[in-house]
């Protein structure tokens, strides 16, 4: 079952959206409005940490740069947003200063819950499209399929679907596999047979 919630929208210049109080209630800010984001459920989190830290862990054996979830990112564009994993590469580590990163990140991953689902794939899609974001992965939480897209000049090219099933090899990431399916699926499964 998938629910869409509507989401407050408030039209207001950027000067005065950056003098709101931190949250709650917390607001991105695109494209001239500020827009009351929900808070994420328990099961949402869980997939962003286990998403962002086998992307650090993979990341930082690497030495490719940095990740971080639950970050302000302040595009290029005007746009504030607060997206659940964002990686920089190392040519890009500049961009974070003072707390959050200002600028283009090298990609982005959004966790697609049933009350955010829509936001995040038309406002914030199109967000990270007119700010250049190479990569977005989407991760809907329920199903547990992983949409990868990479920015070109006419929009987002949807490069693989990845159904839980199978583990995500990220075209921007050779030789990295996450096994969502398998760890999802498991904890799903042990957590409906205690109830």
């Amino acid at each position: 079952m998938t629910a869409t919630l509507t989401q407050k929208r408030i039209r207001m210049s950027r000067e005065q959206f950056l003098q709101l109080p931190e949250g709650p209630p917390y607001y991105d800010y695109i494209q001239g409005e500020a827009i009351e984001v929900n808070r994420p459920t328990g099961e949402h989190q869980k997939l962003v940490v286990w998403i962002a830290y086998n992307l650090w862990d993979y990341v930082r054996q690497k030495n490719l740069g940095d990740v971080w979830s639950d970050i302000n990112v302040d595009l290029p564009t005007g746009d504030l947003v607060g997206p659940d994993i964002v990686y920089l590469a190392s040519k890009n580590l500049h961009l974070y200063s003072r707390g959050y990163i200002q600028g283009t990140p090298d990609l982005i991953a959004e966790v697609l819950s049933p009350s955010n689902a829509s936001y995040d794939r038309v406002d914030k899609l199109d967000a990270y499209r007119r700010a250049g974001v190479p990569w977005v992965w989407l991760i809907d939480s329920e199903t547990l399929v992983v949409e990868e897209y990479q920015w070109t000049p006419d929009g987002y090219l949807l490069v693989s679907t990845t159904p839980p099933t199978r583990p995500f090899e990220p075209k921007r990431f050779p030789g990295l596999k996450l096994e969502i399916g398998a760890a999802f699926t498991t904890e799903r499964d042990s957590s409906l047979r205690s109830e």
